[in-house]
């Protein structure tokens, strides 16, 4: 009895840990608004620093990352560094830009990858105390503030971006570098 029920345990984890990074950030297959309901950040577009963020396709980064249990689906990479008071603007996009609408709020979990010790840690827990602050208009740029200052490192950054229709997030793997200026801040959002 015990052995037929840890094979079937066994057989039915063993598919999951197996994941590609394809298959762990697609997005839903229905149709409509439901391809976003997954909330993997197919359904916005995000700027840090200026910079879009890019789907994180890299197999080996996504393995180690993904090692690392902080319980994010990190799909979204930036390719240059950032600073630790970056400026971020979300915007409806992605493969049905109505989702999300007009942009309300950004919010933030921070997770600083340097900071886990496997041999000590079960998980990485996020960092308190930091928040995003609209620099002007919600569809404007929004500033990381952090009550303590950041280290330069690599970090995980799950940004949510709530509308007037819905929310979605990215869950972004990027690089924090404190001498590094932030963008500039966009006070009146696109198209005013």
């Amino acid at each position: 009895m015990l052995l037929p029920t840890l094979a079937t345990i066994l057989l039915t984890a063993a598919p999951q840990a197996t994941h590609s990074q394809a298959e762990r950030c697609a997005h839903n297959q229905a149709q409509g608004e439901m391809m976003c309901v997954n909330r993997l950040g197919h359904c916005m577009d995000l700027s840090i620093d200026g910079q879009k963020t890019a789907p994180l396709t890299d197999e080996a980064t996504a393995k180690r990352i993904n090692a690392i249990k902080h319980d994010q689906d990190v799909c979204w990479q930036l390719a240059q560094p950032a600073s630790t008071k970056l400026r971020a603007q979300a915007k409806a996009g992605g493969i049905f830009p109505s989702f999300l609408g007009k942009i309300e709020k950004i919010s933030v979990n921070v997770y600083e990858l340097d900071a886990f010790d496997p041999k000590v840690d079960s998980r990485l827990d996020d960092i308190n105390g930091e928040e995003m602050v609209a620099d002007g208009d919600p569809n404007g740029t929004w500033q990381l503030k952090s009550e303590r200052p950041l280290k330069a490192g690599e970090y995980v950054i799950v940004f949510r971006a709530f509308g007037e229709g819905n929310w979605d997030k990215q869950a972004v793997l990027l690089t924090l570098d404190p001498k590094l200026a932030p963008g500039a801040a966009d006070k009146s959002g696109p198209g005013k």
